[in-house]
């Protein structure tokens, strides 16, 4: 029997390797690799994100074979976390190791920041049974499942017409953070997965990104110089992706959530980028799930969100 992996804290020269070893788990799991540097230094970024406290890797003779992470990015108590494991290597308590090490720091997040019944949830592709079996087996119930689309725009993009009395704008810099934050925060407020994420955390994260670029944001307003929805993405080179549309609840049910998606597929397409992927609750109540069917974008994945209680 070989020796089990040494688990260490991550540093940040592990970064390169950590991310070849998510592409060999995305491969086995999806297909195709899914992860890049940019990715991973911009998660790392985090608010408060230290990933010699908050990330581990595993190593075994031939390098990174394991790594895993927790955080609290939404500031509602709910923590989020995960963990990989290369999917040829065969060790059967590195999965609980792992995640036994997240639980811990997500249990001292949550008494440091006062959280009085704390989860932590951790996501699951489901075509890995075997990440499902230890999430399972360590007291996880499934709560939601979110799909990853996927549409090609070779053809050009779905047309939408912006709903009466409204206008779409693009992003202006140093101008809309703040409107652009409001909107989408309060788009989600009745998520399953809503958000308390400070401004300028919120603000790091995504204008922080390597790939933030303003033309892909963009804004609806109203007659009377409200913002009333909104559309975040980015691309990414191989692929576009949104990151996030939201419609504040008096607006929906008008055709601006189509008319949001159409702008940044056709954005997407005038500039050559040709597939664009997103992620959608497949339960959500203002039912997205539709809404991406209908502009013609096709289920390539399905993610299960997997939570439990923190013990203190």
């Amino acid at each position: 029997m070989s020796a089990p992996s040494r688990i260490r804290p991550a540093t940040r020269g592990d970064a390169p390797e950590i991310v070849d070893l998510l592409n060999a788990c995305d491969v086995a799991e999806v297909g195709e690799p899914d992860s890049t540097l940019d990715d991973l230094e911009n998660d790392w970024s985090m608010e408060g994100f230290d990933p010699g406290r908050d990330a581990w890797v595993a190593e075994g003779p031939q390098g990174l074979v394991g790594y895993a992470y927790a955080g609290d990015q939404f500031r509602t108590g709910e923590l989020e976390a995960d963990l990989w494991i290369h999917p040829d290597h065969r060790e059967p308590e590195l999965g609980g190791r792992l995640l036994g090490l997240a639980e811990r720091r997500g249990a001292q997040l949550a008494l440091e920041r006062g959280y009085p019944d704390p989860t932590l949830a951790v996501y699951c592709v489901a075509a890995n049974r075997a990440k499902r079996d230890l999430l399972r087996r360590h007291g996880y119930e499934l709560r939601r499942t979110v799909y990853r689309m996927t549409i090609d725009v070779t053809g050009g993009a779905p047309a939408a017409d912006v709903p009466a009395g409204l206008e779409l704008r693009s992003f202006r810099l140093e101008a809309d953070e703040r409107t652009m934050y409001d909107v989408m925060t309060d788009a989600f407020a009745d998520h399953f997965r809503r958000s308390n994420e400070p401004l300028d955390a919120w603000h790091t994260r995504l204008l922080g990104h390597p790939s933030f670029d303003p033309d892909l944001w963009w804004l609806a307003w109203d007659a009377e110089g409200e913002a009333v929805g909104a559309v975040i993405a980015y691309d990414h080179g191989d692929l576009g992706w949104i990151q996030g549309l939201g419609v504040r609840r008096p607006w929906r049910r008008r055709g601006l959530g189509g008319a949001l998606l159409a702008q940044a597929l056709a954005t997407f397409a005038a500039r050559g980028q040709l597939r664009v992927d997103l992620a959608v609750d497949a339960e959500g109540e203002t039912r997205p799930l539709r809404l991406y069917e209908h502009a013609g974008m096709q289920a390539s994945s399905a993610y299960e969100l997997y939570t439990r209680r923190l013990d203190g």
